[in-house]
């Protein structure tokens, strides 16, 4: 299995994950054309998607959406998105339990954000998980437990709180950013990534905030958390792919 975080942030975000059956997208907040692009900049050649895992409707997640499905990709989202999405998707799957594709087993668990049931993915290959948890605005414990014994995560640290408390955002946005089903600052990252880098080999830091965050950072505030920790931190861009980590069991 390799991951690839081909963007993420407020403009877009997508994961490019390989088995051994082809290729998964873990949310089209990039048209189709920028998704190709940044995968062949990663070292990818596209040419087509086993199928498109949705965490949730917002459009920073769902920007190619239409486009892939009308080439033919199957859509994979729980029943709340594709009720949210407002359109019928006759190829789509309802990710409630388990599904099997490319030679990845897919698995969701409900994450809070303020979304119409946002999902954490899990994705499992010969007994090696990695999980995607990024969009909440705390990490409970059925989260924490959800993502014990990965050993790759995409993780969420969109925000510094000061550089949030004193910019430029409305107050009512801002409320909304802080709030249990808004986004995680650095902190609180670093915090539940304590509790769960034990068993992991990589985490990627994802979804930062361009204008409440700086990717340094994130990065320090995280490391110190992880002090510790034996693994492999890395950032991930709103405007290009970051590194490619490659899973064996």
């Amino acid at each position: 299995m390799r991951i690839c975080v081909l963007g993420s942030g407020s403009s877009g975000n997508a994961v490019l994950v390989e088995g051994p059956g082809g290729y998964l997208l873990v949310d089209a907040g990039f048209s189709w054309r920028e998704i190709k692009a940044r995968a062949r900049r990663a070292g990818f050649h596209l040419g087509s998607i086993a199928a498109l895992v949705l965490t949730h409707e917002h459009a920073d997640h769902v920007r190619g959406l239409r486009t892939l499905y009308r080439r033919g990709t199957p859509l994979i989202a729980s029943p709340g998105t594709l009720r949210a999405l407002g359109h019928r998707f006759r190829r789509a799957v309802p990710l409630n339990g388990e599904v099997e594709i490319a030679g990845l087993r897919i698995l969701s668990f409900p994450v809070p954000h303020d979304a119409h049931d946002p999902r954490g993915i899990i994705l499992e290959l010969d007994g090696v998980r990695a999980a995607i948890a990024t969009d909440m605005g705390e990490v409970p414990p059925p989260v924490l437990g959800a993502l014990g014994g990965c050993e790759a995560l995409v993780f969420e640290a969109n925000h510094d709180l000061e550089l949030l408390l004193t910019g430029p955002y409305p107050w009512p946005l801002k409320l909304r950013i802080l709030g249990p089903r808004g986004h995680l600052s650095n902190d609180a990252a670093g915090s539940a990534l304590a509790e769960l880098a034990g068993g992991a080999r990589a985490v990627f830091l994802a979804h930062l905030s361009q204008e409440n965050n700086r990717p340094s950072l994130a990065l320090e505030t995280v490391a110190r958390y992880l002090e510790h920790w034996d693994g492999a931190l890395y950032l991930t861009y709103p405007e290009r792919p970051g590194a490619v980590l490659d899973l064996f069991a």
